[in-house]
């Protein structure tokens, strides 16, 4: 696996962050109106939880790369 430069990854790690809390919001702010939730389609949801669960594994998978990163750093290579 190619490792990406370490500016990139922790660009993509924040921007993964970011979305997600932003989506979450975004979820809490539609629930406080029920009106709002009856109108959506079930496919809203499923893309809903969809962009959810990919920005997750966003998040892990950067984190983990910037995990390793930091540990080729500190052992000087």
């Amino acid at each position: 696996m190619a490792t990406l430069p370490r500016t990139l990854v922790i660009f993509c790690f924040n921007l993964c962050i970011s979305l997600y809390i932003g989506i979450g919001g975004y979820g809490m702010a539609m629930g406080l109106d029920p009106m709002l939730l009856q109108s959506l389609s079930i496919w809203y949801g499923v893309a809903f939880g969809a962009a959810s669960l990919m920005l997750i594994r966003g998040i892990w998978y950067f984190g983990e790369m910037r995990d390793r990163l930091a540990a080729q750093e500190a052992a000087g290579g």
